[in-house]
């Protein structure tokens, strides 16, 4: 069982008990998940055009920007050369985005004369309409102090967020006087690298070279997690083996690729799939070890781990202990479910 909270750095906390879908991620200077499940477009919408999952990076031309309506501010139709451009991505739903919204407004102001314009870019999902951007737009009123754009069609969406292997919001691209992103990354640490990009005085190679080892993190963790939700067994092995490689083989990260495998909830055939049981328990133990075997959330992970691997003794012997362990009543009574499920 995991939750994640996930970008450069990769920081990861266990906090609740549910399948995930991508990367979960909470607190509030903390990206949310990004790539939803979305609607089937409208018929009047066009779908947004396939896109390389990490083909877009710091030093590369900015895509053009495809957006349905502008819903505050100005249209942008293109970068202007001499002029700085944040392009930022967020949704109704989204806390820490909201939580951003002051601090992008207080830059708007702060680089207006500058020549620097901001744009929050939010797209269709099952949580995220345009009739909520609209009005959440006039109730924030001036904290909203910046250009808001609706992407019904996803298009923007998908050229910056997927192409760039971003897994959450908010996330925001700053483009440079040349048209070129110089910076990818949390609205809560774009001051400095805005500072020095308006200024003339930004290293793009250098970012690069920062960013791309984090990017390429972020793109093991969407092909893991496409292959978790396809239930593609022989994905799962290459690139939950990968992610642990590029991860370091840290304790939450073993334990997140584990859980993503045994969820119940996944639904996956161990009978048929026995190398994947396998590996999933191996990164188990693995991960319990590296905690002293005395966190109740990676023990619950552990005995599922078992018993996809067909041990059901110590699946509900580690789940006793995992309930011993257990810091608060609410995960008490989950782990108390989860180990009726293992006896039945």
């Amino acid at each position: 069982m995991w939750t994640e909270i996930s970008r450069a750095p990769f920081t990861e906390i266990r906090m609740k008990f549910a399948p995930l879908a991508l990367l979960v991620v909470v607190g509030l200077a903390s990206p949310v998940l990004a790539i939803e499940d979305s609607p089937k477009p409208a018929a009047a919408s066009k779908a947004a055009p396939e896109v390389q999952i990490g083909s877009l990076t710091v030093g590369d031309k900015a895509p053009a920007l495809a957006i349905n309506k502008w819903v505050k501010g100005a249209p942008v139709t293109a970068f202007a050369p001499g002029k700085v451009t944040v392009v930022e991505f967020w949704a109704t739903w989204c806390g820490p985005c909201k939580a951003s919204m002051p601090h992008l407004s207080e830059l708007q102001k702060q680089y207006k004369d500058k020549g620097v314009t901001i744009i929050g870019v939010t797209s269709v999902d099952p949580r995220n309409s345009l009739a909520g951007v609209e009005k959440m737009t006039t109730e924030k009123g001036d904290t909203m102090g910046y250009t808001v754009a609706w992407d019904q069609d996803r298009q923007t969406t998908s050229a910056y967020m997927l192409a760039a292997a971003q897994p959450g919001i908010p996330t925001a691209f700053i483009v440079d006087q040349t048209g070129t992103i110089a910076w990818i990354g949390s609205p809560f640490e774009m001051d400095e690298p805005l500072s020095k990009i308006v200024a003339g005085q930004w290293d793009v190679a250098a970012e690069r070279s920062r960013f791309e080892p984090e990017q390429q993190a972020n793109l093991g963790s969407m092909r893991f997690s496409m292959a978790t939700r396809k239930k593609d067994a022989a994905g799962m092995l290459e690139h939950g083996r990968a992610l642990i490689e590029a991860r370091g083989a840290d304790a939450s990260t073993l334990n997140m690729v584990a859980w993503s495998i045994v969820d119940p909830g996944r639904g996956i055939d161990f009978a048929a799939n026995p190398k994947l049981a396998e590996f999933a328990l191996d990164a188990a133990k693995r991960a319990s070890s590296a905690t002293g075997n005395s966190d109740a959330g990676t023990l619950d992970t552990l005995a599922w781990a078992y018993f996809a691997a067909g041990d059901k003794a110590n699946a509900i012997a580690t789940e006793k202990k995992a309930i011993e362990l257990a810091k608060d009543d609410e995960m008490k009574k989950e782990l108390e479910g989860s180990l009726l499920k293992l006896q039945k």
